[in-house]
Formats: structure tokens, C-alpha cells, sequence
């Protein structure tokens, strides 16, 4: 298949750059190897499921759990760390939570991971097959290989030897996925499907450890994830993505692919307002029925709007031609959900969530047009700028729960503690405030070491294309049809045009 060399003419007032095809690209080293890889953990999932894992169980209907009248107490711990303790009277007792509670914040999670994240990579003009089709593959890797991980981790019972999987432990496996898919945000267009399910492997159980440690030893509260998702994500892809550094990434033929097209960047901006749309479920999945749920589900509302105007106001402001930036309204828009997540259930009151938002909104946008081109001076290679839209709103996340573990009556922070906490179930505001940034400082160390070890795997000949036409291109790993180079001799950027205009 052939690949392509800049050529630029010049007729009179006009000034042509084009994309002209040269020689003929490298099929993918070792061919045989992702297959291989893939069905060798497939098979090792198999197994790890026939012999530990089973399915959970529905909770019984209200009325057999005790007659009428009877006073009814539970405590009921949630995957993430919640704890509630509930006591009612018969036969108003609420039953457990099972699929009715969770289905359908489990529908809107779903799509956001593969339809919100999927397509919002697909602004890349050479790179859409590999956008949806990599998102896809490792997304549904992550799933399995989380549900086994997390299992044994979170959920493993000794006395039945086994772990069980019902509907909230698979929201939760979404939620590994997305911080995997946000690291992939940071190396798109860099690495290969067997580059990403090795990368995706690691990070499945460093993510997995990390929440561990934050949920059931720190005990911090993070009900939307922004910390272990969205931070841990984005610093572990970017740690990949400096180890994984080359200059041919900046020669113009790599920098000309990375550039996007007008019907790219449309299909981006759906990926953009599924994730805007669904967000709200994202941070209130796992929240505790009733109020938490309806906070969580309000606050994330209004932030992610906030974030949204923001976008836009400075977008038009920081542009030399008052316009907006399509990257800006791909990305920073959704700000807002990842800025409120760490506080998204608590008593912040909407307006909180509002200056949340715009917070967020305004920091993202700042960093897409001044943070990411300075970061890549420094080889850390930001395809899709992650730390933008969800490093630093995440770090924004963390330091809002620091300030709110302060005031206890709003921060509600005894929800969040366990028996296996770290200075038991009891504990000051004072101290919760040293453990919710123990965890945010223990994500972004797990984060970024993981990363750099990781990306030094990766760079491994056994791996690595070592091949730049592979950057941002389609070709040397997918059939592509015929019209995939059908614009290679259409003007990329004619001088005289753009000076009309």
C-alpha cells in the first residue's frame, strides 16, 4: 500500500500543499503474534471464570424479608466503598439493589465507552479504523480481564471460593475500561493492537491495586472516579507516551497526518455529546440510592454545562480571530464531569457545581491551546490531550475533595469508611483530609511509574512496528478501501484561498 511525501508547487498567486503516494508501506511486524497473545489470555480468562467465578444474586422481593411491622436494619457496602446503614419499617424496607437500581445507569455507562470514547478519537483524518476499532478491542478486554482482577481483589470469598459478578461489578469493569481508554487517548496513533492489550493488561491491575488502596485503606471518596479513573488514566498513558517518544513524530509527514479533517471532526463531536449526555450516569452509577444519587446526578448536570460555556467564552477569547476551536468543543466541554466527580454525591450545593465547571472549563481550554504544545517540547506526547480534559480536571477533582473533607457535615466522609480503613471506621476530618491526599498523591506516583515501566515494555523489538508510517495511519494494519487515498492530491492548504477568506 503506498504511503506519502509533502510536496508543495506554486502557480502564480497560489500556493499547493499535497500529499503525494511514494513507496509502499511494511505490513505489520509479526502478524502471528496478536492472535497468539490474545487467545493464550483468552484461554487463562476461561479458566480463572470455570473456577472462581459465579454469578451474584438478585435481592428477594421486600415482602420476604420479615413480616409486616418488623424492623428491618442492613448495612450495605457498595463495590466502590460506600457503606449505608439503613433501618425501616415493614413492609416499606427497600430491597437491595439489583437490576432494576442499575440497568439502566449501566446502559448509559456502556455507551459512553464504546460509542463516547470510541468516536471522540476519530477527529484524526487517517486514523478512524483504528479510533473505533482499537477502542472496541481493548474495551472488551478490559471488561473480562477486570471482572477477573477485581474479583479476586475486591469481592473473592474465602468460604465459597469463588467471587461473584452481577450488575454493579460490571459497571465497575466499564469504569477500568475508561481509565485504559484514556491512556489510549494519550498513545493514539503510536502503537500497535498488540502494543495496546499488553499496555492494557498492565494497567488493568495497577488501576485495580491503586483503587484498592484508595477505597479500602485510605478509604478516600471518590464517587465519579475522577482519581482513579481519570487521573490515574491520563498520567499512566502519558508516562507510556514520553517512553514511547519519536522524533519522526514531529516530521511533517507524521505532523500532516495528525491533523484532522472537516468530516472527522464532526464524528468526534459525537462521540463529544454522548459523553456529555451520559455523563451524569457516569458519576452517579454506583452512588447510594436516594439522596448521594440525586446530589451525584445534579451536581454533575450543572458542572458539566458550566464547563460547556466556559469552553466556549474562552475558545472565542484566546483565539487571535474571535473563533472557536473545534478541539476546544470536542474536549473541554466535558470538563465539568471530571472536575466534580470526587464530590459529585456530596452536599456542594449547585452553586458549587456551577463554579466547578467553569473552573474546569476555563483550565481545559487554557491547557489544550497553551499546556499541550509546551509538554510535547519535552517529548510527552499528547495525541488527544488527556491531561487536558482529564489530568488536570482530575487533579481539580482530588483537591475539591481535600478542601470538602474539611467540613465533615458536607463531605459526609464516615459514609466512605470500612472496617479495613486504615485507622479504623472512625475517623476526624482532619485525618480524612491527609488520606484523601494520600490517595490522590498515591495515584499519580502508581500512575506514572506504572507508565514509564510499561512504556519500556512496549519499546521491546518483539512489539514495536519500528516503522513511522504506522503514525496516525490506517494502512498498515487494516484493509482500507479504495478511497482511502483518494485525496492524497487534494489541496491541504491553498494560500490564496485562506487569504480571501
Amino acid at each position: 500500500m503506498a504511503t506519502s511525501r509533502i510536496e508543495e508547487t506554486e502557480m502564480g498567486p497560489i500556493k499547493t500543499t499535497k500529499l503525494v503516494p511514494i513507496v509502499h508501506i511494511k505490513a505489520a511486524k509479526n502478524p502471528i503474534f496478536f492472535p497468539a497473545i490474545l487467545v493464550a489470555l483468552q484461554a487463562i480468562f476461561i479458566v480463572l471464570l470455570g473456577i472462581h467465578a459465579d454469578y451474584g444474586h438478585e435481592p428477594l422481593p421486600v415482602a420476604h424479608i420479615g413480616p409486616p411491622g418488623a424492623v428491618v436494619r442492613s448495612t450495605i457496602t457498595y463495590p466502590n466503598g460506600t457503606i449505608v446503614h439503613a433501618e425501616y419499617e415493614e413492609p416499606t424496607a427497600p430491597a437491595h439493589r439489583g437490576i432494576a437500581d442499575f440497568y439502566s445507569m449501566f446502559q448509559d455507562i456502556h455507551v459512553m465507552i464504546f460509542i463516547g470514547f470510541g468516536f471522540l478519537m476519530t477527529f484524526l483524518k487517517k486514523y478512524g479504523f483504528s479510533a473505533v476499532g482499537y477502542n472496541f478491542l481493548v474495551a472488551a478486554f478490559v471488561l473480562e480481564w477486570a471482572l477477573i482482577v477485581r474479583g479476586y481483589m475486591f469481592d473473592y470469598d474465602t468460604n465459597t471460593d469463588s467471587f461473584p459478578i452481577d450488575v454493579e461489578r460490571i459497571i465497575v469493569a466499564d469504569f477500568v475500561a475508561a481509565a485504559v481508554l484514556i491512556s489510549f487517548g494519550a498513545v493514539l496513533g503510536k502503537t500497535n493492537a498488540t502494543q495496546l492489550i499488553i499496555m492494557a493488561f498492565i494497567e488493568v491491575l495497577l488501576q485495580s491495586a491503586n483503587e484498592f488502596l484508595g477505597l479500602r485503606r485510605f478509604c478516600a471518596f471518590d464517587i465519579g472516579e475522577s482519581m482513579f479513573v481519570h487521573v490515574f488514566g491520563a498520567y499512566f498513558g502519558i508516562a507510556v507516551s514520553y517512553m514511547l517518544y519519536d522524533k519522526e513524530l514531529t516530521s511533517i509527514e507524521a505532523e500532516q497526518r495528525e491533523k484532522s479533517v472537516y468530516h472527522s471532526d464532526l464524528f468526534a463531536m459525537i462521540g463529544t455529546i454522548f459523553l456529555f449526555c451520559f455523563w451524569p450516569s457516569f458519576n452517579a452509577g454506583v452512588a447510594a440510592s436516594g439522596d448521594p444519587r440525586l446530589r451525584a446526578i445534579v451536581n454533575t448536570y450543572i458542572s458539566i454545562a458550566s464547563s460547556v460555556l466556559l469552553t466556549y467564552i474562552l475558545s472565542s477569547l484566546l483565539n487571535k480571530e474571535k473563533k472557536f476551536d473545534m478541539v476546544h468543543v470536542q474536549n473541554a466541554t466535558l470538563a465539568g464531569g471530571v472536575a466534580v466527580g470526587t464530590v459529585a454525591d456530596k452536599i456542594i450545593f449547585p452553586f458549587g457545581a456551577m463554579i466547578i465547571g467553569s473552573i474546569a472549563g476555563s483550565l481545559s481550554t487554557i491547557g489544550f491551546r497553551f499546556i499541550k504544545p509546551a509538554l510535547q517540547k519535552f517529548r510527552a506526547h499528547d495525541t488527544c490531550g488527556v491531561n487536558n480534559l482529564h489530568g488536570m480536571p482530575g487533579l481539580l477533582a482530588g483537591i475539591f475533595g481535600i478542601i470538602l473533607a474539611i467540613f465533615p457535615t458536607y463531605s459526609r466522609h464516615t459514609d466512605n469508611l470500612l472496617g479495613t480503613c486504615w485507622d479504623g471506621n472512625e475517623r476526624s476530618s482532619l485525618a480524612q483530609v491527609g488520606y484523601q491526599a494520600a490517595t490522590l498523591g498515591a495515584t499519580i506516583a502508581i500512575a506514572v511509574i506504572g507508565g514509564i515501566i510499561t512504556g519500556i515494555i512496549l519499546r521491546l523489538p518483539v512489539f514495536n512496528d519500528e516503522h513511522p508510517s504506522s503514525y496516525y495511519n490506517d494502512s498498515p494494519h487494516w484493509e482500507t478501501p479504495d478511497d482511502f487515498y483518494h485525496d492524497v492530491t487534494t489541496p491541504l492548504l491553498t494560500t490564496s484561498t485562506e487569504h480571501h477568506l
